[in-house]
């Protein structure tokens, strides 16, 4: 039993760590975006979060994604439309590869 609690704990310190990482201090809420390193993940993260401040938010506990600072977005490397909806990936500061990130 203390060792589930334990383990609880620990995950629990692993997300609120991860958040940490992955929103600068700087940025305000607006600046920022939430990008996937696949389109899946970005589809899943934007259907279960059709907000786009619920997305941002939502971003850092979903594998693969995280908040973006709009600064460090650049230029379009694949397009894709589905639904009618066009999503890209981005080349992104810091990234080996470019992020999916919601329209």
């Amino acid at each position: 039993m203390i060792a589930r609690d334990v383990r609880h704990r620990a995950r629990w310190a692993a997300i609120c760590f991860t958040v940490l990482l992955v929103t600068p201090a700087h940025a305000e809420p607006d600046d920022r975006i939430a990008a996937c390193d696949t389109l899946v993940s970005l589809r899943l993260l934007t259907t279960a979060n059709p907000d786009r401040a619920a997305a941002l938010a939502a971003a850092a506990g979903r594998p693969g994604c995280k908040a973006v600072s709009r600064a460090d977005v650049g230029a379009v490397e694949h397009r894709a439309m589905i639904g009618g909806a066009p999503f890209e990936c981005l080349a992104v500061k810091g990234e080996s590869a470019c992020l999916w990130v919601q329209p």
